[in-house]
This record gives C-alpha cells, structure tokens and sequence, in this order.
C-alpha cells in the first residue's frame, strides 16, 4: 500500500500544489532561502543531537508507535552521518502510551565523499553504493533527511514548490512547506514542512510526511534537533579527530557482510533480461582486507 501510494504522489508531482503567492509572500520567500542558503555555506562541521518521532496511524490514532534518539553530523563539503542510538517502540495504545526500550537497532547511515555506507547493525550486513562520478566531491545531495546539506536557494525552488507557511502562535521560527517536484523526491515523501530557528537560520526541525499521507491517516516522521553546533575550537585536537574518524575510518568487524554496489554508467547496462557482470553487485564476506568498507 505504501509503495502504491508513494507512485501515485510521484505521479502527480508535476501539478503545483497551491495557487501563485502573493510578491510580499515570494519576496519573503526568497529572503528566507537566501538568508539559509548563506548560513549553509558558513559551515565547514556540524553535529547535533537529534529526536525522531514516527507515527502510523494504523497502530495507534494519535500517539508515535516509535520514538528514535541519535546523532547527526556534517564535514563540508562531502560527508554526513546519520545514526539512531536508541530506540522506544510503543507496548500500550493511546490514551495513556507506553514505551519500552526496543532490543533492535535503527538507521546508521554515512557518507564518505565516494560512497554511501549504509549498515544494518540487526544482521551485521552493510551495504556500501558508489555515487556517480558528478555526485563524488561536490557535497551532499541525497541524505535520510531532505534540507540538511549543502542548500541552494535555486536547486531548492527547482527541485520543491516552496512557500512561507504560519508559524504556532508565540513562535517566531519561520516555517517553509516544500511539495517535490521531481517523481524521485515524490516517491519519498508528499511535503515537508522545514523550521527554520531565527538565531541561526538552521532547521531546528523537520516534519515529513509520508507518501500515503492523508488528512485521515496522517503518517509522518516529526524530527527535533538540539544541541547544535555549527562549528567549535579547532584546537581540541583530540575531539576534531574523533569527529572526523566516524567519516574516514569506515572498516567493519570480520564478522560482518558487506555488498558492494559499483556505480555503472548508463551506457554500461546491457539489455533488459540479460546479465551485465560489471552491474552485478560485488558481495564481500570478510575478513579479508581488500573485502572492508574503506
């Protein structure tokens, strides 16, 4: 059901989703993406704390039937991690929810510059894709989480319907609600909508609504993140090499698999229904050396 509707949304991402904004709305608009953009590209590292609730209304009307804690860290230009470090699941249903510690792991996700790593702790397997050669070097694109990493003002008004939405009263956060354009993004999600904190012009917060969102069965992924910090003194030598040795050292245990995926170029791929050995994918059981992550 879920795959079904995340077609159906990639399906209509080519209509917009609300009415041309007024200029004092699009003139406010663009000051916002230009005042992010800027502060985007002030930052050289990053890390926060960060707090994912998810909701499936399936399970449970009006509480989150999970609750996620981790961290997330940035290097500019090419390299990002997202790890879940603690899990809640929801044991007892609305009106009084309860929670008890789940023994499974959540998302662990790096980005080397070269390749995605991402690894599934639960089977010790980790999944290593190379990005296309334009995609090496030249910032993140694609994360778990859309509007984090290396924004521009322009790819974001390509990429996303974009307009100024009201903040809750007594907030003075500025909110954007972001519609994709592209079948890729669609299929992803059907809109966020981003919480940009004054001080800073960084999202404090994100709400990401599922593909098969729907008014009566709002699934969606509600995301906080704390303890910012943009940059830091670069003569804690000891904490700058810890910060960037979850980036560079990517080997795993030997107990670990790892399948590799190679990029292959379009012109590459042989015919539909016939094999191409250079597009299949490398499996690597360790623990030999040359069959690590690096």
């Amino acid at each position: 059901q879920a795959i079904a509707a995340g077609a159906a949304q990639a399906a209509n991402a080519t209509k917009a989703p609300f009415e041309p904004l007024p200029k004092e709305y699009a003139d406010f608009l663009d000051q916002a993406l230009n005042l992010w953009e800027m502060k985007t590209s002030e930052i050289n590292q990053y890390q926060c704390k960060l707090k994912r609730w998810q909701f499936d209304p399936s399970k449970d009307p009006t509480a989150p039937v999970v609750i996620d804690e981790g961290v997330l860290q940035y290097a500019k230009p090419d390299k990002g991690l997202f790890r879940i470090d603690e899990r809640q699941a929801l044991v007892k249903k609305s009106p009084n929810p309860e929670y008890q510690k789940s023994d499974k792991y959540g998302e662990y996700w790096v980005c080397d510059g070269e390749y995605v790593h991402i690894r599934d702790r639960n089977n010790m397997e980790a999944l290593k894709m190379q990005l296309a050669p334009e995609q090496r070097h030249q910032g993140i694109h694609n994360s778990p989480l859309p509007f984090l990493f290396g924004v521009k003002a322009d790819e974001i008004k390509r990429r996303y319907w974009i307009r100024p939405v009201p903040p809750p009263q007594g907030s003075d956060d500025v909110w954007l609600e972001a519609w994709p354009k592209q079948p890729d993004d669609a299929g992803n999600y059907s809109r966020v909508q981003v919480v940009l904190d004054r001080a800073d012009w960084l999202p404090k917060a994100l709400i990401v609504f599922l593909p098969h969102w729907e008014a009566q069965f709002p699934h969606r992924e509600v995301y906080e993140f704390t303890e910012r910090k943009k940059e830091w003194n670069v003569l804690d030598a000891m904490k700058q090499k810890l910060f960037m040795k979850e980036f560079i050292e990517t080997n795993l245990p030997a107990t670990w698999k790892v399948i590799v995926e190679p990029y292959i170029a379009p012109q590459e791929a042989g015919p539909p229904g016939q094999g191409n050995p250079n597009s299949q994918q490398r499996v690597a059981t360790p623990p030999a050396a040359q069959q690590q992550l690096r």
